[in-house]
């Protein structure tokens, strides 16, 4: 099987969404499966290719000007000197890879693949351009991909006639891990900069409005809680969610950290009693899965994926998105806890994603998926 991947996050990309893509690519390489992986980005002048393991990485630039981008991709794919016959495209996210979708698998011949990500189906669907566009991709997939079951139902109420199928995200249990001396450098840390009697809890990721950063914040002021807690917020911060913070620096304990690559975290999420997802949508994110598979209790909004993962014993810890009175009593809750019912309960979560949320299972759901479109 050969597939023609597109997409507008791929590594050297940051984020949860490149960091996805990578991992569902290498390990369907891995089994076997050739993929020519298209990063639209803004790097560069001209298209490019690089040979990798089972297939190519295809760089190519983007511009304000999709309709020139993506013919231009059209006529390297075409190029006899390296032509390739795909078998499916795939739209991993993005503008330009769902825009792409309905046209190139009419000019390739093949089958088509959906993967809603992130923004896709929740922004997508209340702005015009791009509504008409996601109806055109949906349409034109053999199979579109979706994170949990709360999307197939929107994805499915909206647009009856797609073909839709639920593939959680996975972790690699076996390579996602803390040794000693991550333990050590978390504790050390924390002994440094965090040694009162505050619960910490984490903040990880693209820091936006979405997130639910400051609702959170807010309701942890209007608990009453503090002085109970102390914050680590690591990554890439939203201007508007900067200035919130700024402006209630002396009121709120927060440490701020820059974006970290995904392992160099491994020395971080040890140093946290909890680590918050508060979003006010989304879709199933890696923090989730990372925090819990090290066995750190997650405090969540019960959106998307997360309601999914996080059981009905974890509820006490979650709220409905944009609820501050629930947020208030999972907050509370969460302060209650005593140290060895926040083991047990991050231990819980631990066994629940190690068994249900592994990346092996969900590698072997997409090779199942490709192969059922290309039948022998």
């Amino acid at each position: 099987m050969h597939i023609l991947w597109l997409t507008e996050n791929y590594p050297p990309r940051r984020g949860g969404m490149a960091q996805a893509c990578d991992r569902i690519v290498s390990n369907l390489r891995q089994a076997g499966t050739n993929i020519d992986v298209v990063s639209l980005n803004s790097c560069g002048q001209h298209i490019k290719s690089v040979q990798q393991q089972n297939g190519r990485l295809i760089l190519a630039p983007a511009s304000d000007n999709p309709g020139h981008v993506l013919n231009c991709l059209f006529n390297y794919l075409e190029d006899p000197g390296g032509r390739r016959q795909y078998d499916c495209v795939v739209a991993f996210g993005g503008y330009l890879p769902i825009l792409a979708l309905p046209v190139f698998k009419s000019w390739l011949g093949t089958r088509a693949v959906t993967m809603l990500r992130g923004n896709d189906f929740d922004l997508g669907v209340f702005m015009p351009q791009r509504r008409a566009m996601l109806a055109d991709a949906l349409k034109a997939s053999d199979v579109t991909c979706v994170l949990s079951g709360d999307l197939y139902k929107k994805v499915a109420k909206l647009y009856p006639e797609a073909k839709l199928q639920v593939i959680a995200n996975g972790i690699d249990n076996t390579g996602w891990r803390c040794d000693g001396s991550d333990y050590q450098a978390a504790a050390e840390w924390r002994q440094q900069h965090a040694g009162d009697d505050r619960l910490l809890i984490g903040i990880i990721g693209q820091l936006k409005e979405k997130k639910g950063v400051t609702f959170f914040l807010e309701n942890v002021v209007r608990a009453g809680l503090h002085d109970r807690f102390r914050f680590l917020l690591i990554g890439d911060v939203e201007t508007q969610v900067q200035e919130w913070l700024d402006a209630r620096a002396e009121k709120l304990a927060i440490i701020q950290m820059p974006f970290l690559d995904r392992f160099e975290l491994l020395r971080w999420y040890p140093a946290c009693d909890f680590v918050a997802l508060p979003s006010h949508y989304d879709g199933m994110p890696n923090v989730l899965l990372e925090a819990g598979a090290l066995g750190i209790p997650v405090i969540a909004a019960r959106t998307g994926g997360i309601n999914e993962v996080l059981k009905q014993s974890q509820h006490a810890l979650t709220f409905w998105p944009g609820n501050s009175e629930n947020c208030r009593e999972a907050l509370w809750h969460a302060a209650g806890l005593k140290p060895e019912e926040r083991t047990e309960t991050g231990e819980a979560l631990k066994k629940h994603i190690t068994e249900n949320f592994n990346s092996a299972c969900e590698t072997s759901r997409y090779l199942e998926l490709f192969n059922s479109l290309n039948p022998q």
